[in-house]
């Protein structure tokens, strides 16, 4: 083999290198935002079929605790463009990982809630503003991270992810 074919090896070898790093970022990219999809939709689906055990920690009721569980997607819609916007100026991924501190002080404010007044900060608040940043940039996020034709199964791992959650939330109650 001559000088040429060595070089031609060595890109080669470099390409496929490159190619295997890619499709293991792209599969780290895509677990991340499957997980942030699951996470967001478990927690609206654990909090409505939770609302008797969820009221007697904070030592209210469950007409009481009705309240948060109300506000919860009227708070998360209200600030989605505000949260698409803020993806915009601050980027994308940097609003992923504000919406996910966010997202993480709301849901240990809303667990160590000693009354409803701290567990409507945390849960509905927190955790919704933060909900909206992840929500926002994870439809962003897969288009920027994944080629055109691999956008549609991306989006519907993602959504899936979205769907078992919902199932998963009764379920983990159940038992």
């Amino acid at each position: 083999m001559d000088w040429a074919g060595h070089m031609d090896a060595g890109r080669e070898a470099a390409a496929s290198r490159t190619a295997e790093r890619a499709v293991a970022a792209g599969g780290m990219v895509l677990l991340t935002l499957a997980s942030a999809q699951f996470l967001m939709t478990l927690d609206s689906s654990v909090m409505n079929v939770s609302i008797v055990t969820v009221a007697d920690d904070p030592g209210t009721t469950v007409t009481g605790i009705q309240p948060a569980i109300s506000l919860h997607t009227p708070v998360m819609a209200s600030l989605m463009i505000t949260g698409g916007k803020a993806g915009q100026v601050l980027g994308r991924k940097r609003a992923f990982a504000i919406g996910c501190v966010i997202y993480g002080y709301g849901s240990m404010t809303a667990a160590l809630a000693p009354n409803l007044a701290v567990l409507m900060l945390g849960w509905p608040v927190l955790e919704e503003a933060g909900a909206a940043l992840v929500m926002s940039a994870i439809v962003a996020l897969a288009a920027s991270n994944f080629a055109r034709d691999q956008r549609p199964r991306a989006y519907g791992l993602v959504a899936s992810a979205g769907a078992i959650a919902v199932a998963a939330g009764p379920a983990t109650l159940g038992s």
